[in-house]
Order: C-alpha cells, then structure tokens, then sequence
C-alpha cells in the first residue's frame, strides 16, 4: 500500500509553517513559513495557506496529485465539528472562520483542523518522546498552558471537543495556567528582585548562575509538578511530555517538578510513569497536524 503523503500546517498567530509529512515523521524538502499577518482580513489569511500548502508540495518535487490529505493545527477555541475558528484572541479576523471547509473546496483534498496543543501531543505521541505508548498526556508551556491526551494514536477530545482544556482549572489562589506557564517565572522572578523580565532573559539568567533566576525556575517546577500530579491520577497515562517555549530551560526545574509529581501521585503510577522534554522542537505541531490523518 502507497505510503500516504500529507500537508502537516502549524498555524500560529505570527507565521505559519508548512511541510509534506510521510507516515514515518519524514518532512519532504522543506519546510515554508509564511507570515500570517493576523490584522488582514480573513480571506487573506486564508490565501496564504494555499500558498504555503503549494510552496510545501513544490519543494517536496511532488505535484498535489500526489498528496492524500491536509491537516492544520490552529489556535482555539475550535468548533471541531464543523472545521471553524471561533473566537481566538490572536487571530481576530478569523472568528467564525470556516477554514476547514475553504481549505477543502480550494484543493478538492481530506482536510482535518485541530487546535495547536492537541497537534503539540499527538506529533510527539506519534514520532517523538511518546512513540510507541499507548497513553500519551502532554503540555506546551509558553505564555499559556496548553494540554492534550493521545490514546492509542487518536485524539481524545470529549464530548464536546474540549477535553484537556485544563488551563482555567483551580489551582492555589487562582488557576493552572497561573501556575504552570512562563507568566509563573516570571511572577516568582519579580517578586523576589522587584524586576520585571521576560521568562526567556530569567533562563539567560540563570545560565549566568543568577540564583534568583534559578530559584524562580524551581518554584515554577514544584507548582507545575502538583499540576501535572492531579492529571496524572485521572488519567494514569504511560508517559507526560513537557514541551513549548519553558521547557527549554527544563534542566532548570525538572527535578523539582518530578520530585513534587512523583510523591503525590498514586503508588503504581509511581513506579510506571515516564516525564520526558518533548523531542521534536518546533516542528512537533506541524508533524502532529500532518498525523490527523495517520
């Protein structure tokens, strides 16, 4: 059987990326990143996916013929039903945009649409830190605190679409992502300076063996370790990978975080659980969007 070639589309609210994926996590020729412009209207945007999914194709030395399907990882709230943006703070000419369907009608091609953190897990579930385990948890954490859980290669999105939308959950005096993303660093490192600095310079800190810096990391660590603690005692996954823009200071709140997780989660968990860095960088939602299909 013919391996099935697929347009994997990592939509973000500053560029989009595109690339033509194998089945086995192949990224054919390169990959195209195109400037979203998120202030142009919507039809625009839209435009620059057909570009972007032409370009990919090309520089794939392939022709659409040869493509099976696309697939598009995007910024939520998504009606997943029905292949439409809602309402998505960085993206305001999308609302209510029906990007699966145009996408559709412009190649004549299978099109499935997710949101970025699902697309974030499944590409690791499918090619990297998660391969070959049957239950997958993951987070992204940058400036938010995106989740996703991977069973046996699917999706498990609820109901209603929003399973894993653990963001806005209770957590000490507020919620999750309070906790559990880099607004957290940067909170604990103000609070104990008095400055104010993006999560990213606190990590250049701490690589310059700035102790405040390093102690804000491990505070982040341990809350983000009773975060995940919860989740893991619902959902008893075989692995948890941590990955978005805060992971690449991981050595720097690692052993916090599993020592907090691993002492308040159930006793055979314990022993079972692997927590990993997420190994695919920043191409995980593109190959993610591209494994809807897989």
């Amino acid at each position: 059987m013919k391996e099935k070639l697929i347009v994997g589309i990592d939509f973000g609210g500053t560029k989009i990326k595109f690339g033509v994926v194998t089945e086995s996590g192949e990224i054919l020729g390169k990959e195209i990143l195109i400037p979203t412009e998120s202030h142009k209207p919507a039809d625009e945007i839209a435009n620059a996916f057909k570009q972007g999914i032409n370009l990919a194709v090309k520089s794939a030395n392939l022709n659409l013929d040869n493509i099976d399907g696309i697939g598009i990882g995007s910024p939520g709230p998504l009606d997943l039903d029905n292949g439409i943006i809602l309402k998505t703070p960085n993206l305001p000419s999308m609302e209510n945009f029906p990007l699966k369907q145009t996408i559709k009608d412009s190649f004549n091609l299978p099109v499935e649409l997710n949101n970025d953190a699902n697309c974030f897990v499944l590409g690791e579930a499918f090619f990297g830190a998660g391969k070959d385990k049957p239950i997958v948890c993951g987070v992204t954490l940058g400036t938010g605190f995106g989740c996703g859980i991977v069973i046996h290669h699917k999706l498990y999105t609820g109901a209603t679409g929003t399973a894993a939308e653990v963001w806005n959950s209770p957590y000490a005096d507020s919620h999750f992502e309070d906790y559990g993303s880099a607004r957290t660093v940067v909170r604990m490192y103000e609070q104990k300076t008095g400055k104010k600095l993006e999560s990213k310079q606190i990590f250049q800190l701490a690589e310059q063996n700035d102790q405040n810096a390093i102690d804000a990391f491990a505070e982040f660590g341990t809350n983000l370790g009773r975060i995940l603690a919860i989740m893991v005692n619902i959902l008893d996954p075989d692995v948890f990978i941590i990955g978005g823009s805060v992971a690449n200071s991981w050595k720097y709140f690692h052993n916090e975080l599993t020592g907090n997780l691993f002492s308040i989660i159930n006793e055979y968990p314990r022993k079972h659980l692997k927590v990993f860095k997420a190994s695919l960088g920043d191409n995980a939602g593109l190959l993610g969007a591209a494994a809807l299909h897989f």
